[in-house]
């Protein structure tokens, strides 16, 4: 394990100027060459103490502006149209690119990897995504997939039409079975007729 001095922030490890251990083929061959750290010696110590100041600063502006733009993603309802199955199954699935692709058509820009659900959404219904705009600044939108043809109906929901019942005519009513003729009385036997064995 090699200990460096993080020059950038990196995700799942640590925040710039914080003092990380890490193997040593990370260390060679991404950290280091990617500028995201440097190793930890007197001289890169007092350079981040320099800079760490500036890094504050400019955090602080950060965490402000991405909270002004939260404010506007809390005030989003999202909804997806797509094509889906009578049953509510989506045909394909709806990803966090098109989650942050219906927010920019509301209006409000933010990056597809803030998006944080886990797997994708396949299922018409309505969905509560979490949206991670800063480690600092998180809100959750609600998002509403609907069924193409059918934008009403939500799997469960009995208010709407069902599915089937929207693309089918219902069908027509069956004409009453026609009454059986009564069985035919016996003849009452003449004179001329042998009587009936």
């Amino acid at each position: 394990m090699i200990e460096l001095l993080l020059i950038e922030d990196v995700d799942n490890l640590g925040k710039r100027g914080d003092t990380v251990s890490v193997k040593a083929g990370f260390a060679r061959n991404h950290l280091i060459p990617l500028h995201y750290a440097v190793s930890v010696n007197a001289d890169n110590v007092k350079m981040v103490e320099k800079r760490r100041v500036a890094w504050l600063a400019e955090e602080a502006k950060l965490i402000e502006e991405l909270q002004e733009l939260a404010s506007h993603v809390a005030k989003l309802d999202l909804r997806i149209v797509t094509k889906a199955t009578d049953q509510g199954h989506l045909y394909g699935s709806v990803t966090a690119k098109d989650v942050a692709d219906a927010a920019a058509a509301s209006g409000v820009s933010f990056d597809a990897k803030c998006v944080r659900f886990q797997g994708d959404l396949k299922e018409v219904g309505d969905y509560e995504v979490p949206v991670r705009l800063h480690e600092q600044v998180n809100v959750t939108i609600p998002v509403r997939i609907r069924m193409e043809g059918n934008e009403d109906w939500v799997p469960g929901d009995r208010s709407a039409a069902e599915p089937a019942a929207a693309a089918e005519p219902a069908p027509a009513a069956e004409p009453a079975p026609a009454a059986e003729p009564a069985p035919a009385a016996e003849p009452a036997p003449t004179e001329d007729a042998p009587p009936a064995e």
